[in-house]
């Protein structure tokens, strides 16, 4: 468990499938569209409870054969509170817990109008979690491998045939 002091807190970008609005010191914010993303600073925010940021990917697959596809970013939710009793009176202590491991991780259910893909990724650094932001998964190595695999082949017969 850690704290992140002024000088490190994270940030990630963030952004919703609709429209968020809450209030911070009397100022309403507004969280942005994921499907109008783009790297600057209008999707990024600080998190001062979090080390590692999130994107989710969510693909609802319908019964007619289409599928929906959605993003959101933010910050991981590490936040652990806890009331404390000091000095005769109860306190919140906020505690940033290590629960996530960096990488992606399929969490995958059904459901009676059709089935539900969700992929969370997490990763550390600031400003991680945009588009570009993958990690190759080993059944995508391993069937890329297998389509090159005869242009390998090729050219090691063109290189012995060169010798």
């Amino acid at each position: 468990m850690s704290k992140n002091t002024i000088a490190n807190v994270l940030q990630c970008y963030k952004c919703s499938v609709s429209i968020e609005k809450y209030v911070l010191n009397n100022k309403t914010i507004s969280t942005p569209l994921c499907f109008k993303f783009q790297e600057s600073n209008n999707y990024a925010v600080e998190c001062p409870y979090s080390t590692m940021c999130l994107k989710t990917i969510s693909i609802l697959h319908l019964q007619n054969g289409q599928r929906q596809e959605t993003i959101t970013r933010g910050c991981a939710q590490q936040k652990n509170t806890t009331q404390i009793f000091r000095n005769k009176q109860w306190e919140q202590e906020h505690l940033v817990q290590e629960v996530y491991d960096e990488g992606c991780k399929d969490i995958n259910t059904d459901r009676l109008a059709g089935s539900t893909e969700k992929k969370n990724c997490y990763c550390r650094g600031n400003l991680c979690n945009p588009s570009s932001y993958v990690t190759l998964d080993i059944n995508v190595m391993i069937i890329t491998f297998l389509w090159l695999w005869p242009y390998i082949n090729l050219f090691d017969i063109v290189v012995s045939y060169l010798k």
